[in-house]
């Protein structure tokens, strides 16, 4: 109990209960320019010294690798990154239902040492460009084409920066 009492004062403190698009925290730049790598030697594969772990997938429940408290972080983070859905993808043609799953983590290792996570995260969505939606009543929905608005976000080992995932922005997958 007292270490999910110090998560959610840790988030609280963090985040600040606020919307952020991304968050710079201690070391931010460091931090960007190391995913960079990672991100540079794992585009087709991981090569040394970078390596992947699966730590969650949301379709194989109780598998997790993470602690619940890192859990409950990560899905914080998750559901704060997607807010920002609001004013991209959601001012198109789409109508999210707005409960942010935590899909995956992935754990990545520099040289056997932990660096930070990939988290992918969806929303069941629906496009509203083909059907007669008409904004308010989601019983017009029936027509329309079912999905997930799915994004990605990489965040550092102390939770206090996290920026998208410019390869896994937010798309829609019918």
């Amino acid at each position: 109990m007292k270490s999910l009492i110090s998560v959610v004062v840790f988030v609280s403190t963090v985040l600040g209960g606020n919307v952020y698009a991304d968050a710079k925290g201690p070391d931010a730049d460091a931090f960007y320019t190391l995913i960079e790598t990672y991100r540079q030697a794992c585009a087709h594969g991981c090569t040394d010294p970078f390596k992947n772990e699966d730590a969650f997938n949301s379709e194989a429940p109780g598998q997790s690798r993470l602690a619940s408290d890192v859990e409950t972080t990560l899905k914080y983070v998750a559901t704060s990154q997607a807010q920002v859905w609001a004013d991209t993808i959601l001012e198109g043609d789409y109508y999210a239902a707005g409960n942010t799953r935590l899909d995956s983590v992935v754990a990545i290792y520099k040289n056997n040492e932990f660096i930070g996570y990939k988290i992918t995260y969806s929303e069941r969505a629906w496009f509203t460009g083909d059907c007669d939606f008409n904004g308010i009543d989601e019983a017009t929905l029936t027509n329309c084409q079912e999905g997930r608005i799915h994004e990605s976000t990489f965040v550092s080992p102390d939770f206090k920066t996290f920026f998208r995932d410019e390869d896994a922005l937010a798309d829609f997958s019918g």
